[in-house]
């Protein structure tokens, strides 16, 4: 099945994109707070962390760091994401709208 050119680009799939939304979702709602990758693995996956899709939600948590839509830094050796940026979730551009 053909990828859209943006999920291409990006290095996601379908799915991984999903993941992207809701945790975008979750951080824009608390826009103060900044969430462990396993807090956002539990509200995201919920059972299914322990099924191997560990590596792809990280790897998509990343991208929306990348992009700068999320802010990620390291404390204790766990990784940390908060909410950076408005983007648009449909192509992962900038929301200028919003600025």
């Amino acid at each position: 099945m053909p990828l859209p050119r943006h999920q291409l680009e990006l290095g996601i799939d379908s799915e991984a994109e999903d993941w992207m939304r809701q945790a975008y979702q979750l951080l824009g709602e608390h826009p103060d707070l900044a969430y462990s990758s396993g807090e956002l693995a539990e509200a995201i996956l919920g059972t299914d962390a322990l099924t191997g899709k560990l590596d792809k939600l990280n790897h998509s948590l990343d991208v929306l760091a990348e992009i700068g839509a999320f802010d990620k830094a390291e404390v204790k050796g766990t990784d940390y994401y908060a909410f950076r940026e408005e983007f648009d979730t449909n192509t992962w551009e900038r929301d200028l709208s919003k600025v």
